[in-house]
């Protein structure tokens, strides 16, 4: 009876867990199906595209070209942000998360597509941003 007693904390978080998982899962397959592909972006301009991740679904990430913050990026969202030709640097941050810095050329009449998003969706989610902050988010060429 006293092992019992000893795993009903136990039972009660994983029961939660698991509820929570199937409702947050449920909520993103029906965000990934509500999407709209964005065709509408202007010329010499940055497309930055964030995928849908459950890791930080509800939150925002902060996007920063060249030292400034520009503007934020939510789960699933395509942002475009227009830059004068030239090289420039983007990075994502969000907490004390912030991604490598990302190089890219913006050249004429040309669009320049990256993507973010975090690089561990599972459970070393628990333990990364604690050990390697640096490497919790991501900027790409898509």
């Amino acid at each position: 009876m006293e092992l019992i007693k000893a795993f009903i904390p136990l039972i009660i978080i994983l029961s939660l867990w698991i509820t929570i998982g199937i409702y947050f899962g449920n909520k993103i397959k029906k965000h990934k199906d509500a999407l709209v592909e964005d065709k509408s972006r202007p010329t010499n301009c940055l497309t930055l595209t964030r995928g849908i991740e459950p890791t930080n679904y509800l939150r925002k990430y902060s996007v920063i070209i060249d030292g400034c913050n520009i503007g934020d990026i939510a789960s699933g969202e395509t942002k475009h942000f227009e830059l004068s030709k030239g090289k420039h640097t983007i990075s994502v941050k969000i907490d004390w998360c912030k991604s490598k810095l990302f190089e890219f050329e913006i050249l004429e009449n040309e669009n320049t597509e990256l993507n973010c998003g975090a690089n561990y969706n599972n459970w070393k989610c628990m333990f990364m941003h604690a050990i390697k902050p640096s490497n919790w988010v991501y900027v790409k060429v898509t």
